[in-house]
C-alpha cells in the first residue's frame, strides 16, 4: 500500500480527530492542582465513563494490532484472551474493589503497604514500573508505529514512535487522569466505529465464513486445542491465562486506577461491567477480522501488519482516514494511560515516601516530570520489538514472567491472615529470580505453563516462610485490609448475571462456530 493512496478525506479526518483530541485533552487540564485530581480525576467518574475509559485503555494499540494479527497467525483460539477478561473483572468487582475502595488508595502497591510492609509496596511498585515501560508503553508506540508506517512508508520506525508520543504527551502529561479518561470515551467510540467497518468490508470482500473454512485448517477455527498446542493449549486457560487476567485487570495499577477514580465501589463496580460487555463482540470485530485476512492476504509476512493492509486495501477515501483515527485514538489512549499510572507510582509510593513534605503542587509536578520521563524510554525501546516474531508473542511472553508472583501475594494478602510480611516480600524477590532463570535458560514450555509454574513455585514460597517466620510476625492483620464475605454482595445483580449469561453464549458461539 503506497502512501498516495491515502486521499485528501483521510488527511482532513485525522487533522481533525487530533485536533479534537488535543482539545479535550487539554480542557480536562483545568482541574488537575492536588494530587488526587491529577492522579484520580478527584475520585468523580461516573460508570460509564469508568467502563468505557477501562475498554478503550484495554484495547491499545498494541492489543489491537496484536489481536487481529494473533487471529491470522494462530486463529479463533486467540478470542480466549477476550472472555476469559470478563472473568477477571468479575474477580475485581467481587473481591479487590472493595478492599481497594476501603482504604481509600491512590495506586495498587499501597494495598501491600496497608498489608504488608512499605518495602513489599515499593518492591512491587518497581516491578509495575518495569512493565509499563517495557510492556505498555513500548508494545503501543510500536504498535502504532506499526500502522504508521503503512501510510508514510519513507520514514523510520524511530520517527513514527517519536511522533506519537508527542502527540500522546503533549495533553497526557499536562492533564492526568481526567483529561484521560474524557477522551477515552471519544477513542472507545471511535475504535468500536473503525474495527466495525473493517469487519464488515473483509466479510463482504471474502464473501462468506464458507472461504474462511476452505481457506484454513480446522485447529484454526477452534476455540479450544489439546494440551500438546504449541499455540494456546486448553490447560493454559485454566492457569496462565487466568493469571494473566488478574493481573491486567485486578492489580495492573493503568487498569485499577480507574476504578479507583469512580465516585463510588458500587459505579466503579457497574463500569468494570460495561467494560467486560464490551469485551465480549471483540469475537466479530477484531478476531474475525484476522481470519478473513487469510483469505484475502495468505502470505503476508508480518501478523502485525493485517490490520492496517484490510484497512488500507478495503475502505474507500475518508473512511479509511476514520479507522487511522480510530486507531490512532487506541494508541493515544493506551499511552496517556500508562504515563499516568507511572507517575503514580513513582510520585506517590517513592516520592512521597522520602518527600512527606512536599506540597500538592510539588507531588503534580513531579507526576509531569516522571510522566515525560517514562515516555521517552517507552519510545526508545519500542523499535526493539521488531526482533520478535509478532507483538502479541512479546506482550503475553513478558506478562507470563512477569506476573505470576505478584498476583499470589496479592492473593495471599487478600484471603490467607498466615501470609506475612516476610512471606510477602520473600515471595515477590524469589518469583523474580526464578523469572529470570527461566528467561535466561529456555525449559522449552509454552509461555502459559511457565507462568502455572511459577505461580505454583510462588505459592510455596509463601507458605513455607509464612510457616518458618510465623512467630515474628507480631500482631495480626488489620480485618479491614482484608477482603470480608459481606464485600460480595454487588450490585446491580441483574446486570451481573446479563454479563456472566453473554459470555457463556460468546464462548458457545466460540466453540461451535
Amino acid at each position: 500500500m503506497r502512501s498516495g493512496s491515502f486521499g485528501i478525506l483521510d488527511w482532513v479526518a485525522v487533522a481533525g480527530y487530533v485536533l479534537v483530541i488535543l482539545g479535550i485533552g487539554f480542557w480536562g487540564t483545568r482541574r488537575s492542582d492536588t494530587s488526587d485530581d491529577y492522579f484520580l480525576a478527584g475520585r468523580s467518574i461516573s460508570w460509564p465513563l469508568t467502563g468505557l475509559s477501562l475498554f478503550a485503555t484495554n484495547m491499545s494499540g498494541s492489543t489491537l494490532v496484536g489481536l487481529i494479527g494473533g487471529a491470522y497467525q494462530m486463529g479463533l483460539v486467540i478470542y480466549n484472551y477476550e472472555w476469559t477478561a470478563v472473568v477477571a473483572l468479575l474477580v475485581l468487582i467481587f473481591f479487590f474493589l472493595p478492599v481497594y475502595r476501603r482504604l481509600g488508595i491512590t495506586t495498587a502497591p499501597a494495598f501491600l503497604e496497608y498489608r504488608f510492609d512499605v518495602r513489599t509496596r515499593k518492591y512491587f511498585s518497581a516491578l509495575a514500573l518495569t512493565g509499563n515501560v517495557l510492556i505498555d508503553m513500548a508494545g503501543t508506540l510500536y504498535a502504532g508505529a506499526i500502522v504508521m508506517r503503512v501510510v508514510l512508508p519513507t520514514l523510520s520506525l524511530e520517527v513514527c514512535v517519536g511522533v506519537l508520543a508527542l502527540l500522546a504527551g503533549m495533553y497526557a502529561i499536562a492533564g492526568g487522569l481526567r483529561a484521560a479518561v474524557y477522551t477515552d470515551v471519544l477513542q472507545g467510540v471511535l475504535l468500536l466505529a473503525g474495527t466495525a467497518c473493517v469487519s464488515a468490508a473483509a466479510y463482504w470482500q471474502v464473501g462468506g465464513w464458507g472461504a474462511v473454512e476452505s481457506a484454513t485448517t480446522p485447529s484454526m477455527r477452534n476455540l479450544i486445542l489439546p494440551a500438546n498446542s504449541e499455540v494456546l493449549p486448553w490447560p493454559g486457560l485454566c492457569t496462565g491465562l487466568m493469571l494473566l487476567g488478574v493481573y491486567y485487570w485486578c492489580i495492573n495499577q493503568v487498569m485499577v486506577q480507574r476504578t479507583m477514580a469512580a465516585r463510588s465501589l458500587d459505579e466503579a463496580r457497574q463500569g468494570a461491567l460495561l467494560a467486560g460487555a464490551l469485551k465480549l463482540p471483540v469475537l466479530i470485530l477484531m478476531v474475525m477480522p484476522g481470519l478473513l485476512a487469510l483469505v484475502l492476504y495468505p502470505d503476508l509476512q508480518n501478523p502485525d501488519l493485517v490490520f492496517p493492509t484490510l484497512a488500507f486495501d478495503l475502505l474507500p477515501s475518508g473512511l479509511r482516514g476514520l479507522v487511522l483515527v480510530s486507531f490512532v485514538a487506541a494508541v493515544m489512549s493506551s499511552v496517556d494511560s500508562v504515563l499516568n499510572s507511572a507517575s503514580a507510582l513513582l510520585t506517590m509510593d517513592f516520592y512521597a515516601a522520602l518527600r512527606p513534605e512536599a506540597s500538592e503542587r510539588q507531588l503534580v509536578l513531579v507526576g509531569r516530570i516522571v510522566a515525560a520521563v517514562v515516555l521517552v524510554l517507552g519510545a526508545a525501546i519500542a523499535p526493539q520489538i521488531a526482533q520478535f516474531s509478532s507483538l502479541w508473542t512479546y506482550l503475553q511472553s513478558a506478562l507470563s514472567y512477569l506476573t505470576p508472583p505478584i498476583v499470589a501475594v496479592f492473593l495471599g494478602g487478600l484471603f490467607v491472615r498466615r501470609v506475612n510480611r516476610y512471606a510477602a516480600f520473600a515471595t515477590l524477590v524469589a518469583g523474580s529470580l526464578l523469572a529470570l532463570t527461566f528467561l535466561l535458560v529456555d525449559p522449552g514450555l509454552h509461555f502459559l505453563y511457565v507462568a502455572g509454574l511459577l505461580f505454583v513455585a510462588s505459592l510455596v514460597v509463601m507458605g513455607s516462610v509464612s510457616y518458618a517466620t510465623a512467630t515474628w510476625t507480631g500482631a495480626a492483620p488489620d480485618t479491614a485490609v482484608m477482603w470480608r464475605r459481606s464485600d460480595a454482595d454487588v450490585r446491580p445483580k441483574t446486570a451481573t448475571a446479563a454479563v456472566l449469561l453473554l459470555t457463556a453464549i460468546a464462548v458457545t458461539v466460540g466453540v461451535l462456530w
